[in-house]
């Protein structure tokens, strides 16, 4: 019955304690509705999205001709005013158009396709940081919720031994170092679990920040358990991840090449545009005024004139010019390709390690949860029973329960630790599906 009793009791501390944590009603969220929320909702993003939308619609600029010229004017035109006295006297329409000619506007325009390619990158970048920070915040806020239930439950067992530590030196047959040994203990169990509590607060305020939302700490969501992942005996499968469209790789791979035809397009600038120009001037009727002759006032109608030119720039200073452009734009291609190779060794490097940590995170936590937490809970077990018989110390039962809070919170340490391998391994790749969450498609890998 004691056993019942007991077991009774630390579920009802158990329950109290998510009632601390999480007080009032909830409402429970789960790993992948909080992505979906992060994805829509953080403004980070949102800025991300607005960047890629607007080098995309630099494209249309980037290849268009320039804009014709259109001059009105008043040409030759006598000191007096009078357009109608001197023969060369004319109003003017123009026009002017200047023509891109060896292709030059067409690269520059698949030059502005490749840089907006490699914002469209950036902003999944920024959607796999973002994933990996969510994924770290819900773990930190889920696993301190677990830290703050085992550390209440602790608190729990340590006010019924300090209450029979206490019954037992009132009445002759305990000691004083038990009472003030529970006593000790209970304050420190009290003062982690506000510790632990902190932690949940901190980590909900960060998942929050993520989702959009604005700080509050009377948000009421209870969130439901991470997924379990198993973790691959070897890192190849992670590995792999990394091919197929990464956007980090395909950003600077579109970097290069807008470089590239950048350059190209530099060295066709000095194989100079032609510029066309046609003008029509209207010619006044001339007005002739001669007293002494019969008709003094002669009108003479004169035929309207035409211009037509054609011009094109020299390419005089070409190579300290159009030349050095594309020789600088050359190298910032070269750049970009050996970045993009020091990327991927960095990305196999960092999955490779978030692997590894996550391979010996997970045979921790299997090693703890099968073996030395169910060890420890049965030592407790054994010394309840064998303080309720009488054949061992209330401090002993003392030790055993303090051991077993060690362990279980060992133990959440250790899975926290592999969720923040898997946060990793999220934030180089975002391959949710590798760890069982989907998550919101993130623009911008290679086609």
């Amino acid at each position: 019955m004691d056993v019942v009793r007991r077991s009774a009791a630390l579920r009802a501390a158990c329950g109290m304690a998510v009632l601390l944590a999480f007080p009032g009603p909830a409402r429970a969220l789960d790993l992948e509705g909080v992505m979906r929320e992060v994805a829509a909702g953080h403004p980070g993003l949102e800025a991300a999205r607005a960047r890629a939308a607007g080098a995309q619609s630099m494209t249309g600029p980037a290849g268009a001709w320039p804009a014709p010229m259109v001059e009105l004017a008043a040409a030759n035109v006598p000191e007096g005013g009078a357009i109608d006295q001197e023969p060369m006297t004319m109003r003017t329409i123009g026009v002017s158009q200047r023509v891109p000619l060896f292709g030059r506007k067409g690269l520059d325009r698949q030059a502005a396709r490749a840089r907006a390619e490699a914002m469209r990158a950036e902003t999944g970048m920024a959607y796999f940081d973002a994933y990996g920070r969510a994924w770290r915040a819900y773990a930190e806020a889920w696993h301190a919720g677990e830290r703050v239930r085992a550390t209440a439950a602790h608190v729990g067992t340590m006010e019924r031994m300090l209450a029979s530590a206490r019954a037992r030196y009132e009445s002759g047959a305990g000691r004083l170092d038990e009472v003030l040994r529970a006593e000790a203990e209970r304050a420190r169990a009290i003062a982690d679990l506000e510790m632990f509590r902190g932690e949940a607060r901190r980590a909900r305020a960060m998942l929050d920040a993520l989702r959009g939302l604005d700080a509050d700490a009377t948000r009421d969501e209870l969130l439901e358990p991470p997924p379990a992942v198993e973790v691959p005996a070897t890192p190849g499968p992670w590995l792999a991840a990394l091919d197929g469209g990464h956007p980090g790789l395909a950003g600077l791979d579109a970097q290069a090449r807008g470089e590239r035809l950048s350059a190209r397009a530099a060295r066709r600038m000095a194989l100079p545009d032609v510029e066309l120009g046609f003008m029509w001037g209207f010619r006044e009727t001339l007005v002739r005024v001669d007293l002494a002759a019969t008709a003094p006032v002669t009108r003479i109608p004169q035929d309207d004139m035409w211009t037509a030119r054609v011009g094109f720039m020299l390419p005089i200073f070409a190579r300290s010019n159009e030349l050095a452009e594309g020789r600088a734009r050359d190298a910032m291609a070269d750049a970009a390709e050996a970045e993009r190779h020091a990327m991927r060794l960095d990305l196999e490097a960092g999955v490779a390690a978030a692997h590894a940590d996550a391979f010996a995170a997970a045979r921790t936590v299997r090693l703890m949860a099968d073996t030395v937490v169910v060890t420890f809970r049965r030592v407790l077990d054994a010394s309840w029973s064998g303080y309720a018989a009488g054949t061992t110390d209330l401090w002993r039962t003392l030790d055993a329960a303090h051991d077993l809070w060690m362990q279980d919170i060992a133990l959440s340490r250790a899975r926290e630790m592999l969720a923040m391998a898997e946060a990793r391994f999220i934030e180089l790749t975002g391959r949710g599906d590798l760890l069982g969450v989907r998550l919101p498609p993130a623009p911008g890998g290679a086609e």
